[in-house]
């Protein structure tokens, strides 16, 4: 097993839960992806929604935030993320921008899907309910990122991306780092039409020569009466780092399929309308 479940107990008897990859262990740093349980808001939130930006309680996903911050050990004002356009733009985390996204999300960074730091006690957040989240961590230099990787993301390599940025700023080599791809639609699960299927094998000839097969399956859907394609992310995004070099034992998929598992908000499942949970990494000092 790759992953731990954590099971966390609030001060209020409010019980709540979180995955994390086991490599985090050996690291002063905090990462792991929520589930949906444990929360305050209500349905179709219901209940550990982390976002701010969907239209539910701002109240009730502010005092969820406070529930994750107080096992974090930091004032959820220093919670910071991006806004999510299924973008490919990774962002620094500075002093001036902590807190960035915190309280509301009028105020989350700009064309933002991924952002890192090298600074301490800094959560960074990200959100999802079916897009995969990525969390890379760079034990020589001290860096953290978390990442946005939905289907333009994995296509677009913002995972890619975001270690080219740590190179750049902090000298963050492939080789050294540790990913870990949280709750998101799984290989069984994530049905797409044949253009975007062809896309991705186009895409993934370019960074491979392994077999396609891998990556696109045909699948008879329940209640289907032919099989039609589904794309796995886990295995795109996994493909595009190891040809870059991170060490396939440095990768941990989670495995867990956001939408087959009722632990887990998603947005294909509940046809747009509930919560998201977040993936979170954030720095100790050493």
């Amino acid at each position: 097993m790759d992953i731990t479940v954590v099971n966390v107990n609030t001060n209020d008897d409010r019980k709540w839960s979180f995955e994390m990859p086991n490599w985090a262990n050996q690291f002063p740093l905090v990462m792991g992806d929520t589930y949906r349980h444990g929360g305050v808001c209500k349905k179709p939130c219901e209940s550990l929604n982390l976002a701010t930006h969907i239209g539910d309680s701002l109240q009730d996903v502010l005092d969820n935030r406070s529930i994750v911050a107080d096992h974090l050990g930091v004032s959820p004002d220093r919670i910071t993320c991006g806004n999510q356009v299924h973008g490919l733009n990774a962002v620094r985390i500075t002093e001036d921008l902590i807190g960035a996204g915190a309280m509301s999300s009028d105020t989350a960074i700009p064309d933002c899907d991924a952002v890192y730091t090298d600074i301490p006690n800094v959560p960074l957040f990200l959100f999802t309910a079916d897009c995969v989240p990525v969390g890379i961590y760079d034990p020589v230099h001290h860096v953290v990122a978390t990442v946005h990787a939905g289907w333009r993301g994995a296509i677009g390599h913002l995972p890619i991306i975001t270690i080219e940025a740590m190179q750049r700023d902090f000298g963050t080599r492939f080789e050294d780092c540790y990913v870990y791809l949280g709750p998101s639609i799984g290989p069984k699960s994530f049905e797409v039409n044949q253009e975007l299927a062809d896309t991705f094998t186009d895409e993934w000839k370019k960074i491979t020569d392994a077999n396609s097969d891998e990556l696109v399956r045909y699948i008879v859907r329940d209640g289907a009466s032919k099989a039609t394609p589904h794309v796995d992310l886990w295995r795109f995004i996994e493909e595009d780092l190891l040809q870059r070099g991170v060490p396939k034992d440095q990768i941990c998929i989670g495995g867990t399929d956001s939408m087959t598992d009722e632990n887990c908000f998603s947005y294909r499942r509940e046809h747009g309308k509930t919560g998201r949970m977040a993936l979170f990494g954030m720095l100790e000092k050493r």
